[in-house]
C-alpha cells in the first residue's frame, strides 16, 4: 500500500476525534494533554492489533487475491459507516419530533390547575426516556451532542479516567478499516504512527475550532466523510495499487 493510502486512512479513523474536540471546544470543557495522548494511544493500540490481523490473514493469499479482498474490506468498512450514521441520525430526528410533540399539550392546554400538573410532568418523564434511549444508541456521537456526558465529575475537564469510554468509542471504526489496510499489505508501523499523531492534532485542533469560532461538526458529516475517506481509499487500492 502506498504512503498515501496509510495517510488518507489515518486521516478517515480520526475524523470522529475532530468532531469530539470541536464538540468539547465549543462547550468549553477543557482536554488535558495527558488525556489526549491517552486517547490516541488506544486508537493507535486498535490499529496496530487489527492491522497485525489483516497482515495474518494476507499472509495466506496470493498478492492479487489480497488487494481485492483489502479494497473490498475498505469499501465495505466506508459503507457500512455511512449506512449506520444516516440511520443513527434518522433514529434521533424521530425521537426529538416525539419528544417536541409530547411537550406541546404543556403550551398548549390549560384546563385545570391539576391536568396542567400531570402534562408538565408527563413530557418529562417521556423526555428522560428518550433521552436514556438516544444514548444507549450513539457511541461517540453522544459525545458529539452531548460533550458534558463524558464530564463524571462536572468539573469541565476530561482527566484520563472519564475519557476510557470515550476512547474505546472512537476506536471503532478502526478496527474494520485497520484489517482491510492490513490484507492490502499497509506498512504496520507507518499506519500505527500516522493514527497516533493524527489522533492528537484532530482532538487538540477541533477543541481550538471550537472554542475560537464557536462552531460544531455535527456527528452526520463525521461519519458521512470518514465512511467517504474509507471508499475511496478502498477504490484507490484496487485500481492504483
Amino acid at each position: 500500500m502506498h504512503l498515501i493510502s496509510a495517510f488518507l486512512l489515518a486521516i478517515s479513523a480520526n475524523v470522529d476525534n475532530l468532531a469530539v474536540g470541536i464538540a468539547y471546544g465549543f462547550k468549553k470543557i477543557k482536554i488535558g494533554l495527558s488525556t489526549n495522548l491517552f486517547i490516541a494511544f488506544i486508537s493507535a493500540l486498535s490499529t496496530y492489533l487489527a492491522t497485525s490481523v489483516g497482515e495474518d490473514i494476507s499472509k495466506s493469499l496470493n498478492i492479487s487475491v489480497a488487494n481485492i479482498i483489502g479494497s473490498a474490506v475498505l469499501v465495505g468498512i466506508g459503507v457500512w459507516v455511512i449506512r449506520e450514521t444516516l440511520k443513527r441520525e434518522r433514529k434521533k430526528t424521530k425521537m426529538l419530533l416525539k419528544m417536541q410533540q409530547m411537550q406541546i399539550p404543556v403550551t398548549t392546554r390549560f384546563s385545570s390547575p391539576s391536568s396542567r400538573s400531570v402534562m408538565e410532568q408527563s413530557p418529562i418523564i417521556m423526555t428522560e426516556e428518550f433521552s436514556q434511549e438516544i444514548i444507549r444508541e450513539f457511541s461517540y456521537a453522544t459525545y458529539i451532542e452531548n460533550p458534558a456526558k463524558a464530564d463524571i465529575d462536572k468539573s469541565g475537564y476530561i482527566d484520563v479516567r472519564e475519557s476510557i469510554a470515550l476512547g474505546f468509542g472512537l476506536t471503532f471504526n478502526n478496527l474494520g478499516s485497520g484489517i482491510g489496510a492490513g490484507i492490502s499489505d499497509v506498512n504496520l508501523m507507518v499506519m500505527t504512527l500516522l493514527t497516533f499523531i493524527f489522533s492528537v492534532l484532530a482532538i487538540m485542533g477541533g477543541y481550538v475550532l471550537g472554542d475560537r469560532f464557536t462552531t460544531r461538526l455535527p456527528g452526520l458529516w463525521a461519519g458521512t466523510l470518514s465512511g467517504l475517506l474509507m471508499i475511496a481509499i478502498g477504490i484507490y487500492e484496487y485500481f492504483v495499487v
